[in-house]
């Protein structure tokens, strides 16, 4: 978890943008965190998937499917091509 205290945030402000690039940054204040700072990237990620996760359908066949994979009910592309006419 990458943290900076504000007053540093604040001192090298055009600096931070290459600072978020991989991972977060935790800006603090007195200790304590009081803002993230994520990239464009990141930020365009998260609400595409609250907007995926908030389809309730789609997030019940998503649960399904990682089910069945974790329990190794898959099938081979070959037989999916198949089965969609691919």
């Amino acid at each position: 978890m990458n943290t900076m205290p504000i007053t540093t945030a604040r001192q090298g402000f055009l600096d931070l943008p290459e600072a978020i690039q991989d991972e977060p940054l935790f800006v603090t204040k007195h200790g304590r965190p009081v803002m993230t700072l994520v990239s464009i990237d990141q930020f365009e990620g998260m609400l595409e998937t609250i907007e995926i996760l908030s389809d309730q359908v789609f997030a019940k066949r998503l649960l399904t499917g990682m089910e069945q994979a974790r329990t190794g009910k898959t099938v081979s592309l070959e037989t999916a091509a198949a089965r969609l006419g691919l």
